[in-house]
Order: C-alpha cells, then sequence, then structure tokens
C-alpha cells in the first residue's frame, strides 16, 4: 500500500467491516483524498494536512470532526508501518462550545405529556397514549430519541422492569431498569398495543404507528415541536436554539443530581452509575449533560454549606 487513494479504501474498508457507521468520516476522508491527489502515502506533509484542516473559513466544529478523522487514519496508517509518524499537528482545534442544552423543569415536562391530549386522531385513536407513553419513557428512562423508537416488544420487560437496548451509540447495548411508576404507565400503554398489528410478532416496534411499525424520528419530532408549542415552552428571548426533544436525556441527568443530592448521597460515587445508565463510555461523556441550573447550584451549595459547618 503505497498511495493514498489505496490506503483510505483500505482503511474505510475495515471500519465497515467492524461494524462502524462511519458516514461523514468517509467523506472527510474521500475529500481529503481528492484535495492531495493519488500520492505516495510518504509525500504527506505536515503542511498540507493542516491546510485542509483548517479550510479558509473561520473555525468551526467541522474543524475538530476533520481533525478526528484523519487522526484515526494516520494512527491507522502507523500502527501497520505505511508511516513512521503522523502528519497531523496536535493537539487538535479546540472550538468554544456554544449550545447549551435546554433542561425542562418538572411543571414542564407535565405540560408536554398534558399536551398529547390534542393528538387525537379518528385514523389512529391510540396516537394520544402512543406518543405519551415513548416521552415519558425518553425521560423516565433517560433515552436517546432513536432508542426508544427502536425498542421492540420483546425488549420490555415489564415483570422484571427492565429496557434492553441494543446497538446503539458507539455499537453498545445496555439493560436499563426502570422504575414502578414508568413500568405501570407502559403496562396500561401494553395492553392497548396489543391491539395493534405485529407484523414481526414479539420483534415487533412497542411504540408503533397505526399499521404496527415504527415510528420515524422526523414523526416524532415533528409532533414533539407541535407539543411543545401547544404546551407554551419556549427558550428565553435572545437564545439560538428552542427546547429540543433530546434535551428530555439531558433533563433527566440533571433531574437525578438533584435528587441525589437531596437524598445526601454521594454525587461523585454515583456520577459512574449515572454514566452506564445512560450507555456513556466514560464520565466526561456524561458531564456534558450536566447544565447547571439553579436547582442543582442551589442543591450543591446547600452540600457545601452542610461540610463546611462540619469542618468549623
Amino acid at each position: 500500500m503505497t498511495a493514498l487513494t489505496e490506503a483510505i479504501d483500505a482503511y474505510i474498508a475495515l471500519k465497515h467491516t467492524l461494524g462502524a457507521v462511519f458516514r461523514a468520516e468517509m467523506r472527510i476522508l474521500r475529500s481529503f483524498g481528492h484535495a492531495l491527489g493519488d500520492i505516495p502515502i510518504d509525500a504527506i506533509d505536515r503542511p498540507a494536512v493542516q491546510t485542509f484542516c483548517r479550510g479558509t473559513d473561520p473555525p468551526t466544529r467541522w474543524w475538530e470532526r476533520k481533525h478526528q478523522a484523519l487522526r484515526g487514519f494516520f494512527a491507522y496508517l502507523v500502527a501497520r508501518g505505511h508511516l513512521a509518524a503522523s502528519p497531523l499537528s496536535e493537539p487538535g482545534p479546540r472550538i468554544p462550545r456554544l449550545f447549551e442544552a435546554y433542561i425542562y423543569s418538572r411543571e414542564e415536562l407535565q405540560r408536554l405529556l398534558d399536551a398529547t391530549s390534542i393528538l387525537q386522531d379518528s385514523r389512529f385513536p391510540l396516537q394520544p397514549i402512543t406518543f405519551r407513553s415513548l416521552l415519558l419513557t425518553l425521560y423516565g428512562a433517560g433515552l436517546r430519541p432513536s432508542e426508544g423508537l427502536r425498542l421492540r416488544c420483546c425488549d420490555v420487560d415489564l415483570n422484571d422492569r427492565v429496557l434492553a437496548i441494543w446497538d446503539t451509540k458507539f455499537f453498545k447495548s445496555r439493560l436499563v431498569p426502570i422504575g414502578t411508576a414508568l413500568a405501570a404507565a407502559l403496562g396500561t400503554y401494553n395492553k392497548v398495543r396489543q391491539g395493534l398489528p405485529m407484523p414481526a410478532q414479539a420483534r415487533s416496534a412497542f411504540f408503533a404507528s397505526r399499521t404496527g411499525s415504527v415510528i420515524t424520528l422526523s414523526r416524532l419530532e415533528t409532533v414533539f415541536v407541535r407539543l411543545r408549542e401547544h404546551a407554551g415552552i419556549q427558550s428565553p428571548p435572545g437564545a439560538r436554539w428552542q427546547p429540543r426533544l433530546h434535551d428530555m436525556r439531558h433533563a433527566f441527568a440533571v433531574h437525578r443530581l438533584v435528587a441525589w443530592y437531596r437524598e445526601g448521597a454521594d454525587v461523585q460515587a454515583c456520577l459512574p452509575l449515572l454514566s452506564t445508565y445512560l450507555g456513556h463510555v466514560n464520565v466526561s461523556g456524561t458531564q456534558a449533560y450536566l447544565t447547571m441550573t439553579p436547582e442543582l447550584l442551589a442543591e450543591a451549595s446547600k452540600r457545601f454549606e452542610r461540610y463546611a459547618a462540619i469542618g468549623e
């Protein structure tokens, strides 16, 4: 393997063999090969790599994405002896994060659930309870929207109160215990779900459309925007983003921390448990979910005051 194009093809093929989706990274690597041409691997120099990564536009998160894709590619070449060292400049770019998740209050979450009553549809009478139960699950179990939609009937064990999440982000699977209240709500939904078609038997979608098929993510997001607007939930004036469906997962993480503080739990010791529950690779992945809200700040301050009083 001596040419850049051949090396890129081999690396992409390896990633696909390992089961990686790799769509964005593949586009980046193809673009990199087009920019430099089909040159020998050992002719790749650092200035050319830096020019490709940075481009001519203002810095964006895409700079980071290109740097990460090339880091993996060059590590592959070095590991196989095709390059003596990576021509990629390190450390990579660090673009400030401007996005901040919206943390729903419990009252707002209740309004969202209540708003599902507007989804009455003569063609699909189960639509209100279907979306209400789905939203309850996304928040109550801290699931990603795609994870909730991919749940099959056989993945929902209401006796042991466990959800089986298969092949999700980072190709990981996990078991998610749920509380008695959520299990009861899902039990109520499951009884009416049995009246819908089961095209794949027990492997049919748990949260199903009127035909028994999977509800698409775009459909869920469209319904969510309608519910959010009906519930009157919006970001503060001047905010660049409106509250998202995925922010329910952020709210779950923050509310769990608040509950631990109030219970007097060792929050630092509990964080790895939260990471495992959410399906994160490590605690740093969970930290991105922990937006500091007034409620969380107040509970953390109370904890600090108690420790300070003991120290005195």
